[in-house]
């Protein structure tokens, strides 16, 4: 059985509260100079390739978000270290707008966490591998489960009304894999002794 130590969830409730903050302060500025726009970038605005997962198509696309962000906070009782956790929120937003520049060469615009967010997931289910294998296997399991749904369904259904747009199943790909090769890149790294690490 599972069990959670509140005291040490605290720190953890902390960082996941100004994350929503500032997700929360980036919907109240104009999204258009800030979302991910191929021809913008193409043209030189690369804080694109970072701001473009922070702003919204709407405010039920950002309380979607919002509430993945508190169900991640809740799945583990465990948490990557806050430098390697702030880390990846701040590498993967670029790698995922890299994958949908070579990989979706359809996409002209894009707005949202939610690829970070799967992201996040994989790469906390990633760090809970080894002490709680079990759950961060079947955490896993479910993050795939719903990408291959996702592959299938959306095509089918096209726009999203309630959020004002597309769902873009890509972003969930490439935030998952970005997710997945940073928890086997840390986990190899702590492996490797110290003075190899130093």
């Amino acid at each position: 059985m599972r069990t959670v130590s509140h005291s040490s969830l605290l720190p953890c409730w902390r960082r996941f509260a100004v994350l929503a903050a500032l997700l929360g302060a980036a919907f109240l500025l104009p999204p258009a100079p800030l979302e991910w726009s191929r021809n913008a970038i193409a043209g030189g605005e690369y804080w694109r390739l970072v701001t473009g997962h922070w702003v919204h198509m709407g405010p039920y696309h950002l309380l979607l978000n919002l509430g993945g962000l508190l169900i991640t906070g809740m799945l583990f009782t465990r948490h990557p270290p806050l430098l390697l956790w702030a880390g990846f929120l701040i590498v993967s937003p670029v790698v995922v707008s890299g994958g949908l520049l070579v990989f979706v060469p359809e996409l002209a615009w894009y707005r949202g966490f939610s690829g970070c967010l799967h992201g996040l997931v994989v790469f906390t289910a990633m760090h809970n591998l080894v002490k709680e294998k079990r759950w961060s296997l079947m955490i896993l399991g479910v993050v795939a489960a719903k990408l291959a749904l996702e592959t299938v369904v959306s095509p089918i259904t096209g726009e999203n009304s309630p959020i004002g747009g597309v769902v873009i199943p890509q972003s969930h790909w490439l935030g998952a894999v970005t997710g997945l090769a940073a928890g086997i890149a840390v986990g190899i790294s702590n492996r490797l002794p110290r003075n190899v690490r130093e």
